[in-house]
């Protein structure tokens, strides 16, 4: 009988042991636990990441949507959460041929603007972001190679995250 007591005792106290370590482990370490971050850096926050995936394109008329390519945009963020690199592929139009460079945000009432450097022709659009969603919009000139026509207009498009 002793031995039965014992055992029972030394699992019961194993299974509290498991319990608390259990419920220890579940605790999240904040990527930027200060909770003092800027409302640019929290947008920057919901940047940080891979985007691709192409859709609800808006051209100028007599442009066509292939001007996004297979656009695929990875913003990314430092320790403190500021801005960092940004690198765009498969979207020469738009950004030049797998470029990469750096990348700054502003926040704005219902969006927010993006300004990159070391990448063109386009060196600043606007953005809205979700969850899993992310439009950008920009003004920009063009010209159509095969009949030389031009001209300047809105361009949109939608990528998903990655």
């Amino acid at each position: 009988m002793i031995k039965r007591f014992s055992l029972r005792s030394v699992f019961i106290v194993l299974v509290a042991l498991i319990v608390v370590a259990g419920a220890t482990s579940c605790n999240k370490d904040l990527v930027h636990p200060d909770n003092n971050l800027s409302a640019d850096q929290l947008v920057a926050g919901r940047l940080d990441g891979t985007w691709a995936t192409p859709r609800d394109i808006v051209t100028p008329e007599n442009v066509p949507a292939e001007v996004f390519g297979s656009m695929r945009l990875v913003f990314t963020t430092e320790a403190s959460g500021n801005p960092a690199r940004f690198m765009a592929q498969d979207c020469p139009v738009v950004f030049g041929n797998n470029a990469s460079g750096t990348w700054s945000v502003k926040q704005t009432a219902d969006s927010a603007k993006v300004n990159v450097a070391g990448i063109g022709p386009v060196d600043d659009f606007n953005i809205k972001v979700s969850s899993n969603s992310l439009t950008i919009s920009f003004f920009m000139g063009w010209e159509n190679t095969d009949t030389k026509a031009t001209g300047k207009g809105n361009f949109r498009v939608t990528l998903a995250r990655q």
